[in-house]
């Protein structure tokens, strides 16, 4: 494989290969920090953002995927490297995994790879990522209903997310049970950004959330802030 080459799946047509970039641009933004305690004439410290947007192109149905890449001079490895959050950003997948666990994730990405070639798998598919969700968070009850109820009573789900879960529980059973249900393209993606809502919510956010507390916490340390 050429070093201008990157195996990735297809969002277009399902397939996993080898696609070939054919442009790409980076960017880097740095924002000073200052404290006039210490020193009026230059930042205290300096972050700095970088931005890496690549376009590759799929050999298979000749369609272009783009990917974004960050990196944030604050973030490492335990190992030291520097850490870089790679996403699709075309075609829109809506799948920032990073926080979600695998089985629950590989189930949402089965989704999308089929959501442009059959509707009911990929609804099937959705349902079964609830099904892993709720599996993970060790939700109790007989059917996928009683056990996203389950999570709501336990605060895991508020109420206005249970009712997205309703909606994509009897989809799912329409898509399971009903021969010949077609599924629309915009039913579909309501369907799969549905999901998406609720994986943010129950994975996502609470991490994005203690990232962010742990990250004020070593700014207010370096500067001295009590705030």
């Amino acid at each position: 494989m050429e070093a201008n080459e990157k195996i990735l799946t297809c969002y277009h047509c399902g397939n996993k290969t080898s696609m070939k970039s054919v442009a790409e641009y980076k960017y880097t933004d740095d924002d000073e920090i200052w404290d006039y305690r210490f020193s009026y004439e230059r930042p205290v410290h300096v972050v700095s953002l970088t931005k890496w947007w690549m376009m590759y192109i799929c050999p298979v149905c000749k369609e272009v995927t783009l990917e974004l890449a960050t990196s944030n001079s604050e973030e490492f490895h335990p190992s030291g490297a520097r850490i870089v959050e790679e996403k699709i950003i075309y075609p829109t997948i809506n799948n920032d995994n990073k926080y979600i666990p695998n089985g629950v994730s590989d189930a949402f990405s089965a989704a999308l790879k089929v959501k442009n070639l059959d509707g009911a798998i990929c609804v099937l598919a959705l349902r079964r990522t609830l099904e892993r969700m709720c599996k993970h968070k060790e939700a109790k009850g007989k059917d996928l209903f009683e056990k996203l109820k389950f999570l709501e009573n336990e605060k895991i789900l508020p109420p206005i997310i249970n009712e997205i879960s309703y909606i994509l529980r009897k989809e799912g059973n329409s898509a399971a049970h009903a021969d010949g249900v077609e599924f629309d393209t915009q039913t579909v993606l309501l369907l799969i950004d549905f999901t998406k809502t609720i994986l943010d919510y129950v994975y996502t956010l609470p991490e994005k959330i203690n990232n962010a507390q742990k990250r004020l916490e070593e700014m207010d340390q370096q500067t001295g802030s009590t705030i």
